[in-house]
C-alpha cells in the first residue's frame, strides 16, 4: 500500500484517481440517474406494490411518474404534492384514469407555512427547487426563472384532511431537490402517528450546501433503519449512516425502514 500511495499519490495521477473513485461510487448506487430502472427505484417500487399498499405519499411528485407506477401496479391510493404549476397540470392528468385513488395538492411542503420562490429551468422541471444556494451546482445554472409557491407542513395537511389519510401508510417518498430535511421537520407529528413503513429520500450534492448529511437524517428518524437503493436489480442494502462513505454528496436514494 505504501508503494502504491508513493507512486499514485503524485499530482499527475490526481484526476485519474478521482475518476476511478467516481466510477466505483456508481457501482454502489451513486449517480445512476439515467433511468428509473438504472437508479434501482423501479425494483424498489415493485417491492412496495407487491406488499399490497393501501396508501402511498409522493412529495415532490413533478409530473407524476412515481405516482403513476404505484397507481398502475397496485390498488393503493396516492396523495401527491407538487409546487410547480406547470408540472402540477401534467400530474393532474393522471386523474383521468385514477380519479378515485389519486389526491393532488399544488403545494410545496416544508417546516413552516410560508411563501417561497421556486427556482426552475423552463427546459427541465425536474430540478426545480426552493434553495437559491444549490443553484451554484453547475447543472442548475439555468434555474433562473422564479415562481411564487405556497408552502405548508405535512402535519397541517394531515390534520385538515384526515379522511384521505385514513389508510395505513406504506411509503412516504420525498424528492424535493435539497429540501428533504425541511419536509421531514414539518412531518414529524404525521410520522409519529401514521408510522409509514418506508420513507424514501433523494440524497444529493444539494445537501452539502444545506449542511445536511445522511447521519443528520438518521438522527431525525431514530425509529428507522437506513438502507441504500442499489442500482438496477440489486435491491436494498442496509448501511451505517455514521460511516463517511455513506454520506457522499452525490445522487443516490436512501430508504428508512421502520424498526420492528
Amino acid at each position: 500500500m505504501y508503494i502504491c500511495s508513493f507512486i499514485l499519490g503524485r499530482k499527475i495521477f490526481y484526476n485519474f484517481n478521482l475518476n476511478i473513485i467516481k466510477m466505483f461510487f456508481v457501482f454502489i448506487g451513486n449517480n445512476n440517474f439515467y433511468s428509473f430502472k438504472a437508479s434501482g427505484e423501479e425494483l424498489f417500487l415493485s417491492k412496495i406494490c407487491n406488499e399490497n399498499p393501501r396508501l402511498c405519499i409522493d412529495i415532490g411528485a413533478n409530473i407524476g411518474n412515481y405516482s403513476k407506477y404505484i397507481l398502475e401496479n397496485s390498488k393503493s391510493n396516492v396523495i401527491a404534492f407538487e409546487p410547480s404549476k406547470i408540472s402540477y397540470q401534467k400530474l393532474n392528468k393522471l386523474k383521468a384514469k385514477h380519479n378515485s385513488r389519486l389526491f393532488t395538492f399544488n403545494l410545496g411542503l416544508g417546516d413552516k407555512i410560508k411563501n417561497l420562490n421556486l427556482y426552475y429551468d423552463k427546459k427541465n422541471s425536474l430540478w426545480a427547487n426552493f434553495n437559491p444556494e444549490v443553484n451554484e451546482i453547475y447543472y442548475l445554472k439555468n434555474n433562473n426563472l422564479i415562481e411564487k409557491s405556497k408552502v405548508t407542513k405535512l402535519d397541517k395537511i394531515y390534520n385538515s384532511n384526515l379522511k384521505i389519510f385514513k389508510d395505513k401508510v406504506k411509503l412516504l417518498k420525498i424528492d424535493t431537490e435539497g429540501y428533504e430535511y425541511e419536509v421531514l421537520l414539518g412531518s414529524l407529528d404525521f410520522i409519529k402517528k401514521k408510522k409509514p413503513k418506508y420513507i424514501q429520500i433523494e440524497y444529493n450534492w444539494h445537501h452539502m450546501f444545506k449542511n445536511v448529511n445522511l447521519y443528520k437524517f438518521s438522527k431525525l428518524l431514530k425509529n428507522y433503519n437506513v438502507y441504500k437503493i442499489l442500482p438496477h436489480s440489486s435491491g436494498l442494502l442496509r448501511v451505517d449512516p455514521k460511516r463517511p462513505e455513506n454520506n457522499y454528496y452525490n445522487y443516490s436514494n436512501y430508504v428508512f425502514k421502520l424498526k420492528k
